[in-house]
């Protein structure tokens, strides 16, 4: 195939627009306070062992006491300043989130309240702490402490975070002249920087000009004195906390959906009659899979890793020489019946294998540089096997739904057609890696090894058949050319696998 730089600069440019779209900052809180707010972003705080934006260490704080980013239609910066410049008020409002009722019940707590405030839980601090040494216990003898105790553990870090918080102890923002720790404001008054305390009382007073004007001159003095704080990385950080891809991807999957619905519609058919439409209806099952997965096993990478494969389907799909337009079918195939119990089940079963194709990736690359701690590589191994056990199940359904869609129109169940064929062999593939995980005989490394192989039986189904073979009485989806842009893929799939298996080799020596 010759190289079309139109069609490929249009791909390009859309995903550049997607990635831009994708990494607009989310609207900024709405009143009056929103220009103090981002100035109060901004200020740089120790936390943790690192020198972070306020907005971080506000998001991190309140979601321990409250469970998420905002309380109250309040945001994270807005309660934590807050709570900083008025501790009675923060110590009396109630924004301690207590879920488990074992918990609530053994305090004497209302069960069917979830927040409680600070003065609300002072007269628990006894049982409170009695389920913590008693977890503690557990732990230096190596033995897991009950979800009470692992509650109760959560509850007094709740309790001890808002103490820090409102005594100032948390409020690190004055960097040490010896450059041994950050000091906080509640405790010295170096003279150099100015009442730190009395510009919180700007904010909740609501004199909000002056709060921006006074955090802005406090935030430039931090960055003059203190060492190695790069004002560069705090205005990143406050943006990649501010920027909402996920509801920017629910929108490309709304435009998406809509697409194929118009297509059906003009067409009175399913959209999965040639390969094209075979492309985007699988790209459509993928990302609804990743959102399904991360819904449910309140898993984010699921999301990321789909959208991320996403993308380079839709770019595929313009790269390959492929009909887009809108045809009627062979006789053959119009049964809108069968098109869509027996081909959007096959095709849908692509997404899986797509997405767990993804999620192998991924696995096998953090696995390799060591990201992955124990809890989270088993995660991310089950979440591959629940993903490959879909789709087995759906191109094993779709297989057999096809054979007898074959005894309709051709009067045999099967043929050994090269469609046929591979198909099978996709689904006996994917079959003998559920059958090994099963058994215990695979483990995380190579069922991440399984799935981005697996998905190369796949390729050779969707696309092998019918534009490498050419042939069969499934020909009549066949097409010709894009062979170099598979090669790229299987180059990279190559190159990729042997630094994996060489780093892997080399870590076992």
């Amino acid at each position: 195939m010759s190289f079309r730089p139109k069609k490929f600069s249009v791909a390009v440019l859309g995903c550049l627009w997607l990635a831009g779209t994708c990494l607009l900052p989310s609207r900024a809180e709405a009143g009056p306070a929103d220009a103090a707010l981002r100035a109060a972003k901004l200020i740089p705080v120790l936390h943790n062992g690192r020198v972070k934006p306020l907005d971080s260490f506000a998001r991190q704080t309140v979601k321990l006491i409250t469970g998420g980013e905002r309380w109250d239609k309040k945001g994270a910066v807005e309660l934590v300043l807050g709570a900083a410049g008025n501790p009675e008020k923060a110590f009396d409002l109630r924004w301690i989130r207590i879920d488990y009722g074992e918990l609530k019940t053994s305090l004497g707590l209302v069960s069917d309240k979830h927040f409680f405030s600070y003065n609300d839980l002072a007269e628990k601090r006894r049982p409170i702490e009695d389920l913590v040494r008693s977890a503690q216990k557990k732990r230096d003898a190596d033995v897991r402490p009950t979800r009470l105790e692992q509650k109760g553990e959560l509850l007094f870090s709740q309790l001890a975070t808002l103490e820090a918080l409102a005594s100032g102890d948390l409020v690190t923002v004055i960097p040490s002249p010896a450059g041994d720790g950050w000091l906080s404001p509640y405790h010295v008054q170096p003279p150099m920087m100015p009442d730190f305390k009395a510009m919180l009382g700007l904010f909740n007073s609501g004199k909000f000009e002056a709060f921006e004007e006074a955090a802005q001159k406090w935030t430039a003095l931090v960055l003059g004195v203190g060492r190695d704080i790069s004002s560069s990385k705090l205005s990143l950080e406050v943006w990649y906390f501010n920027v909402r891809p996920a509801a920017t991807l629910g929108v490309a999957v709304a435009c998406h959906t809509a697409g194929i619905l118009l297509r059906v519609l003009v067409l009175s058919r399913p959209p999965v009659s040639n390969m094209y439409e075979s492309m985007i209806f699988m790209n459509w099952a993928l990302i609804l899979f990743a959102s399904a997965f991360s819904l449910l096993r309140k898993n984010t990478p699921a999301l990321v890793v789909g959208a991320l494969v996403s993308g380079f389907v839709m770019l595929y799909g313009n790269l390959l020489p492929i009909d887009s337009s809108l045809e009627v079918l062979v006789p053959v195939l119009r049964s809108n019946y069968w098109l869509t119990i027996h081909v959007m089940t096959i095709v849908a079963s692509y997404g899986a294998f797509g997405l767990a194709m993804g999620l192998g990736h991924r696995h096998l690359f953090c696995e390799t540089f060591g990201k992955f701690s124990k809890k989270a590589a088993k995660e991310s191994a089950d979440l591959i096997y629940r993903v490959i056990q879909l789709g087995t199940i759906l191109v094993g359904v779709g297989t057999v739904l096809g054979g007898v869609w074959a005894n309709e129109s051709w009067g045999r169940f099967w043929g050994w057609d090269p469609k046929e064929t591979w198909a099978l062999i996709t689904f006996l593939v994917y079959l003998i890696v559920v059958h090994l995980r099963y058994a215990k005989k695979l483990s995380d490394f190579h069922l991440a090894l399984s799935a981005v192989l697996g998905f190369l039986s796949v390729l050779m189904t969707w696309y092998g058949v019918n534009f490498v073979l050419g042939r069969g009485l499934h020909s009549y989806g066949s097409g010709a050319g894009g062979t170099n842009w598979i090669a790229y893929y299987l180059i990279f799939e190559a190159a990729f696998l042997g630094f994996i298996l060489q780093r892997s080799l080399r870590g076992t020596k």
